[in-house]
This record gives C-alpha cells, sequence and structure tokens, in this order.
C-alpha cells in the first residue's frame, strides 16, 4: 500500500526521536538517518515550496478568483473558423469541444502571463510586431489608384519604365576557352572583313549552344542569355550592319543587326500593372512611416552615445 505523505512523516519523525528523545545517538543510527531518501525528499520539497512562495508567485499566491469569459463573439468565432476550414457548422458535439480546447488554451495563456512568460520573448516581440503591422493595413486600407494618379506616378518616375530598345541580330561566337589571349583580335580581325565585305561566303564562328539568329530581342533575353554585359552594350547600338565585338561570360559576339526597335518612354496602357504595383507599395511605405512617427512621438528614446560609439569602433576594427 502506497505510503501518504503524513505517513512519511511520522515514520521521519520516529527516526528522529530514536535519537534524540529516546537517547538513542548511535553513530550508525544516525548515519542511516541522513542516507534516507525520504529525508532528502522532504528537506528539498520544503525548500522549494517555501523558496515559490517567498519569490511571489501571482497564479498560486492569489486567493482572488480568474475569471475565462466565452462570449458570443468568442462562440461565433469559433464556429466562422470551423467552417472557413470544413464547409459546414459545428456539430454541438463539436462546438462544446471547441469551447473545451479554448478554455484549455485560456487558461494556459493567463497563467504563461501571469509568469511573464513573454517577458524579453524574442519570437513573441516578433509576433507582436507583425501583428501590429497588420492592424495598421487593416485600419488604413488604401484605396484603388485613379487614372490620373497613377499616370502622374508615370511622368515622375518616368525614368524608371523605359521601355529598352530590341534588336533582330545573327551572331559569330568566338570562345575564349579556344582563342585565349587571342579572342578579342580574331573577333576584330573578322569584323574588319565583314566590314568591308571581303568574306563572301557566311562567316563561321565557334560552336555552341547559343542560338545565331535573334528577332527583336528585349534587354531582358540578353541579359538572361548572354549576361548584363552584353546587354548593356548592345543598348548603345543605332545602326544596322555588323558591329562588336560584344562580351559575355562565354567570349566574344560579333553580331549584324537587322532591325533596331528603339526604346521609348512607357506609356501607362504598357506598363499600368507595374505602375499600379509601384504606387500601392509606395503609399503603404508613406503611411507605415507616417504612423510610426505619430507613435513614435509617444515616446522619450534614450541611447547610450558612449555605448554605441564603442560598438560602432569595434565593428570598424
Amino acid at each position: 500500500m502506497q505510503e501518504t505523505p503524513k505517513t512519511l512523516i511520522n515514520k521521519q519523525e520516529t527516526l528522529i526521536s530514536e535519537i534524540f528523545i529516546e537517547g538513542k545517538s548511535q553513530p550508525t543510527l544516525l548515519i542511516r538517518i541522513l542516507r534516507e531518501p525520504l529525508l532528502h525528499f522532504l528537506v528539498l520539497g520544503a525548500l522549494l515550496f517555501g523558496l515559490y512562495f517567498w519569490v511571489g508567485s501571482p497564479s498560486i499566491a492569489s486567493t482572488s478568483a480568474k475569471q475565462i469569459e466565452v462570449s458570443t463573439p468568442v462562440i461565433e468565432s469559433l464556429q466562422a473558423t470551423w467552417k472557413l476550414q470544413w464547409g459546414r457548422k459545428p456539430t454541438p458535439q463539436q462546438l462544446q469541444k471547441l469551447v473545451d480546447n479554448y478554455v484549455h488554451d485560456e487558461v494556459l495563456y493567463q497563467e504563461a502571463l501571469a509568469l511573464g512568460l513573454d517577458d524579453k520573448d524574442i519570437i513573441i516581440r516578433r509576433r507582436l510586431i507583425q501583428k501590429m503591422q497588420f492592424l495598421v493595413e487593416d485600419v488604413a486600407g488604401i484605396k484603388e489608384p485613379s487614372d490620373e494618379e497613377l499616370q502622374s506616378y508615370l511622368e515622375t518616375h518616368i525614368d524608371r519604365y523605359t521601355i529598352p530598345g530590341r534588336f533582330s541580330f545573327n551572331q559569330v561566337y568566338f570562345s575564349q576557352e579556344l582563342h585565349g589571349d587571342d579572342t578579342e583580335t580574331d573577333a576584330k580581325n573578322l569584323l574588319t572583313q565583314l566590314q568591308t565585305d571581303t568574306v563572301r561566303t557566311q562567316p563561321r564562328g565557334d560552336r555552341s549552344m547559343l542560338p545565331t539568329t535573334y528577332t527583336l530581342a528585349s534587354a531582358k533575353t540578353l541579359n538572361n542569355t548572354f549576361g548584363g554585359t552584353l546587354a548593356r552594350e548592345m543598348a548603345e547600338v543605332t545602326e544596322k550592319g555588323w558591329q562588336g565585338p560584344f562580351h559575355s561570360a562565354y567570349g566574344s559576339h560579333l553580331v549584324n543587326v537587322t532591325q533596331i526597335e528603339p526604346g521609348h518612354p512607357a506609356t501607362l496602357a504598357e506598363v499600368r500593372k507595374n505602375v499600379r504595383l509601384d504606387y500601392l507599395r509606395d503609399r503603404k511605405q508613406k503611411q507605415d512611416e507616417l504612423f510610426y512617427q505619430k507613435l513614435r512621438d509617444r515616446y522619450t528614446v534614450s541611447i547610450n552615445e558612449d555605448a554605441l560609439n564603442q560598438a560602432v569602433q569595434e565593428d570598424d576594427a
């Protein structure tokens, strides 16, 4: 039969009385008492119990009852969440289970707050900041911009939406791996022959996986195919005919430009989608900054400049 705490205490008192009351002070008995696990358990338990109340836990030391209210909005929210997930309302049994789970979680949540488990928790801090940002977005929603607002935004940032030129051309490739230091020289020699029309046959370069013909290739296509260097060099082309050498990660290229579609400032019809997204993003940033400044004005911020400067110096070092 399992001993109760009272029985264990009585047992311990009996052992102690054998020494101090009845005069049985034999060393062997004292050693046996000190080695008794029960004594260790009782002393440790008493210390922990006393320490907990000395610190003053608000969740246990307080005798005031705490309240958890399962209100109508809470029940409606539980039903709505269930319906959103399962496409139907919960049965009475399921609703009761939802309520029980809510109370269970709320009890643990309130106790966690009472113990200060949220204090200085970086995860909880980030989550609260995120929820505050979501709250700002919900309260101060950005209305859909009009065509006039988008057109004004486009004109203000016209350089951002310039449509780059497109080119149709044939290309001759010179492999850096095959020609080595002579890659540029070999390309220029062939270019001179092509421009003076001394090449009577179709010029051939080195074999590669790259296509030899491109039709109205955009700057994006050139960048994705050859890399940014060739795309930037081709952007300066204004005349048809053989030109180059242009450079890529693969080597050097001569191009015979057959068609040029010049770049031009974009119209709203051409870039409406991008203008709208950029407009809304900029408005949101300005709105968030304005809201933050209003909140920031409520606080007095004190920064330890000495510690900050020391940290900066350590980073520089």
